[in-house]
């Protein structure tokens, strides 16, 4: 099995040439950003794409 590592924008251009698009993307921080605040954006945008969350 060959696994391929590709960058975002190849990611969904070949979703795109398929006829698929992403749910959601968005990004909930990047290498500065604290893993509690990562969790905390994650769940927002979870969230608001109708996700549910049990606490």
């Amino acid at each position: 099995m060959k696994i391929i590592i590709q960058s975002i924008k190849n990611y969904f251009k070949s979703k795109k040439d398929r006829g698929l698009e992403p749910v959601f993307f968005e990004k909930i921080g990047d290498r500065k950003t604290s893993r509690d605040q990562m969790r905390k954006n994650l769940i927002k945008v979870l969230e608001k794409n109708g996700w549910t969350i049990k606490k």
